[in-house]
């Protein structure tokens, strides 16, 4: 026979959470960067002008950071346990 020890812990759903704005500047930049990839993309297979310059690298390294910045931001990669 085991006895077992109960012990006193707050059992939280979410270790982090943001605030609104916060949430909702990261989706913001988050969905402006993925329209700037796919932008991008579109532009070196057509002749579609939309960014300045044209088509370039730094539009897809820019827009993959921004993307990924933008995800934080809004909370997507915060612990849920």
């Amino acid at each position: 026979m085991t006895k077992t020890k109960k012990t006193n812990q707050t059992k939280i759903g979410r270790l982090h959470t943001r605030s609104v704005p916060s949430r909702i500047l990261g989706w913001s930049l988050f969905w402006v960067s993925v329209v700037v990839i796919v932008l991008n993309w579109i532009e070196e297979f057509s002749d579609l002008n939309a960014l300045p310059g044209g088509h370039s690298v730094f539009y897809l390294i820019g827009g993959a950071v921004g993307a990924a910045v933008g995800a934080w931001r809004a909370g997507v990669f915060d612990a849920k346990s």
